[in-house]
């Protein structure tokens, strides 16, 4: 079947509705109906292109887009890196927007004159459909010198309570797959998400897109968030179906896969991905799983490359790769410490170690460099807190560090115990977490915030914007 929707036009078009309380908007391709929502007009206008280009990225070439609302009709074009532009077209007399009765022309201008203007207009209805929805929309008029060109420019409300200390506008913001949520970086350079369109999209920290590719798989199969990793001294997004790894470079380019073991399972704690099957130990590189000796006694904590980093219960870790290269590290005492208790965990830079206090009772939790073992921060706790923490919990930012009810400056050393605190989320200096069945937000000092019950807890930091998820969308916002 031919992609032209309309007689006369080789390219498909989109018929996009806007109901009159624009809260929904209904969008027809080749016959394809789809209704959208929004919590409010922006964000319907939003989901209602974002159809439009998502059906132009996967086809690979230019939608046209006759769009209507309870003002007016014009054209636009959606193309398929994401760009709505509007239209060099004449909208039909049929359905003519209410800009289109033009001042008369004098006596002898040339039509193509006449037609600059009717350009002009369809130029400007493109920024009042857009409006504020982050989308560039060019001036295009004949001739126009490109730095004369305009882009939308009014902020976008977020329409829902914003987390402690970001602001409730919104500098950009996308449409996800039904149920999914979008991975940030750790460093917060890149975005990764999976669109309505079934397809991954990376952003940079400025929130312009790199590249979109097509899923291999029904997005409603891949089992939680693109992750970034380190695979074959590259970095790639990876995501997980049953049974199978897939990987993107970020640089961009095909997509490749590893097949898993029935029984495995897939930690993502350090920089790479650590399979665990049965007693084995595996790492992704070159398309397949390498495993790597682990002696016994010794368990898998996390793998950075194609390294893993084993420990036993007390005593030194190892580090090994998969030439069986291994490298013994010892933790250094903390100063108000005396023997070791137990390796509680790794967590990217640190492996956490609970020790006997020096002097009378209670347990003093510190967090160890695993390359060298130096102590960075260490806390006195009482060992009642630590007892129903979560093995893995701990989310590892590169400006806080929280591990159950502790929290680290990795700058300064400097700790802080919040007791009760379930540590979530490591965003910018602050972990957002759960204390005392309620939402927090705790800073390295320690100090503990309230969010609004209704306010999502940020997925990430993305440059100096907090992205949060609220109604299968994204936002980018940022801090106050």
């Amino acid at each position: 079947m031919s992609r032209a929707s309309r007689p006369g036009h080789p390219r498909p078009t989109a018929v996009i509705a806007i109901a009159p309380d624009e809260r929904s908007a209904e969008i027809v391709i080749e016959g394809q109906r789809q209704v959208v929502t929004g919590s409010v007009p922006k964000e319907t206008r939003r989901a209602a292109l974002d159809v439009a280009t998502g059906y132009a990225a996967r086809i690979g070439q230019p939608v046209l887009i006759d769009a209507r609302d309870s003002n007016g009709y014009w054209n636009l074009v959606a193309t398929p890196d994401g760009v709505v532009q509007a239209a060099d077209r004449i909208p039909p007399t049929s359905a003519p927007a209410p800009a289109a009765a033009q001042p008369p022309v004098p006596t002898g201008r040339s039509d193509r004159g006449r037609r600059g203007l009717l350009i002009a207009g369809a130029a400007v209805l493109a920024v009042v459909l857009l409006g504020g929805a982050g989308i560039t929309v060019w001036n295009l008029l004949p001739g126009d010198d490109p730095a004369a060109q305009t882009t939308t420019t009014e902020a976008q409300v977020l329409g829902h309570p914003a987390p402690p200390g970001y602001a409730d506008t919104v500098e950009f913001a996308e449409a996800l797959a039904p149920g999914s949520q979008p991975g940030v970086s750790r460093d917060g350079d890149l975005l990764a998400f999976m669109g309505p369109d079934e397809r991954l999209t990376l952003f940079d920290a400025s929130g312009e897109r790199l590249w979109s590719a097509a899923l291999p798989a029904a997005a409603a199969e891949f089992l939680g968030p693109p992750r970034f990793v380190d695979y074959d001294g590259a970095r790639a997004v990876v995501m997980e179906t049953t049974g199978t790894l897939w990987f993107w470079p970020v640089e961009g380019g095909e997509h490749t896969s590893i097949t898993l073991p029935e029984d495995a399972s897939t930690q993502y704690v350090g920089s790479s991905a650590l399979v665990r099957s049965g007693d084995d130990a595996l790492v992704p590189t070159g398309g397949e799983l390498e495993p790597v000796e682990v002696d016994g006694g010794a368990a898998p904590m996390l793998a950075e490359g194609t390294e893993v980093l084993t420990a036993v219960r007390t005593g030194a870790w190892t580090w090994v790769d998969t030439a069986g290269e291994a490298t013994e590290v010892s933790a250094v005492r903390p100063d108000n410490a005396g023997d070791m208790d137990s390796v509680v965990t790794a967590l990217r830079e640190y492996v956490v170690i609970r020790w006997e206090p020096l002097r009378g009772e209670g347990a003093v939790l510190a967090f160890h460099d695993s390359r060298d073992g130096t102590v960075v921060g260490a806390a006195e706790i009482d060992p009642d807190d630590l007892e129903d923490v979560r093995h893995r919990s701990g989310p590892i930012g590169t400006g806080i560090v929280s591990y159950g009810p502790v929290v680290l400056d990795p700058e300064t050393g400097g700790t802080a115990v919040v007791p009760g605190f379930e540590p979530q989320m490591a965003v910018g200096s602050t972990v957002f977490g759960q204390l005392g069945g309620a939402s927090a937000a705790v800073d390295a000092a320690g100090e503990v915030r309230r969010p609004d019950p209704a306010s999502a807890q940020p997925a990430g930091l993305l440059g100096a914007n907090a992205i949060v998820v609220h109604e299968d969308h994204l936002y980018a916002i940022p801090s106050q």
